[in-house]
């Protein structure tokens, strides 16, 4: 059993890392023990836990964060992943995946957050490029390679079941738009890989409580090469920034999708 010592001990070095590049003096705790409690239990566990590396936890938190709509929060979490090796146009990446599950207004928010932090220092926004996006010219072509990408990545069910959804039945037009833009051409960037992005599409799912959505998209997270374990840290990493009851119910519906017979 790790030792609250130990706890600490990992909180402390791991923000020191996390803070290298913290543009200003972190102020002081307006309550010492909730600082405590948050230290040994953020920094010296949920992201110490072996189940995701640093990388995913942090694709993770930022989708959560942009969920929650906090600037600070956002802030944090874009200079953390900046600091680890995330780059600023996979920054910006999250929040263009996270546009059909998150909202406009939370991305938007998002993006000029992150915007702000990457212009904070120079080796960041040198590296603050766009890249040239081959947009397809029609919207039937977006849905022809978005039915392509379903099938290839999760199967002729999926296809289905994405193609005869009550959306695409009650409201056809604006859905049809919406899978052929986010299936069609977001899905299939290369900026981010397919497990990353389903990475920030699962924490935002949990941590907005979109529980049927969620229960499809870890049967797409499972056969796009995410193990079990991967997909209760994901929930884990972002229930402590959203809330752990998020985490419980998430879990639920996470053990129903990986033992159906029960």
């Amino acid at each position: 059993m790790t030792s609250v010592r130990e706890l600490q001990e990992k909180s402390e070095k791991l923000r020191a890392f996390f803070d290298k590049y913290l543009p200003y003096d972190r102020p002081d705790p307006v309550l010492k023990d909730f600082v405590k409690v948050q230290h040994e239990l953020m920094w010296g566990g949920v992201w110490q836990t072996g189940d995701l590396d640093l990388k995913l936890k942090s694709y993770a938190t930022i989708a959560a964060q942009c969920v929650n709509g906090y600037d600070f929060g956002i802030e944090h979490q874009v200079r953390t992943g900046l600091t680890i090796g995330i780059t600023p146009i996979e920054i910006k990446e999250i929040f263009i995946q996270l546009l059909f599950y998150a909202g406009i207004p939370a991305t938007v928010f998002g993006l000029l957050v992150a915007q702000r932090v990457i212009n904070e220092r120079d080796e960041w926004s040198k590296t603050d490029i766009e890249i040239d996006w081959d947009w397809l010219p029609s919207v039937d072509a977006k849905l022809e390679r978005a039915d392509s990408f379903i099938i290839d990545n999760w199967g002729a069910k999926a296809s289905d079941d994405i193609s005869n959804s009550l959306s695409r039945s009650l409201t056809p037009e604006a859905s049809e738009i919406v899978d052929a833009y986010n299936f069609g051409e977001i899905w299939i960037r290369p900026i981010l890989s397919l497990k990353e992005r389903l990475v920030c599409v699962l924490a935002a799912l949990m941590s907005r409580g979109h529980w049927t959505q969620l229960r499809n998209y870890i049967d797409y997270g499972l056969k796009s090469g995410l193990s079990q374990a991967e997909i209760c840290g994901i929930f884990v990493q972002a229930g402590w920034y959203r809330g752990w009851p998020h985490v419980e119910d998430a879990l639920v519906i996470a053990n129903e999708v990986f033992n159906p017979e029960n």
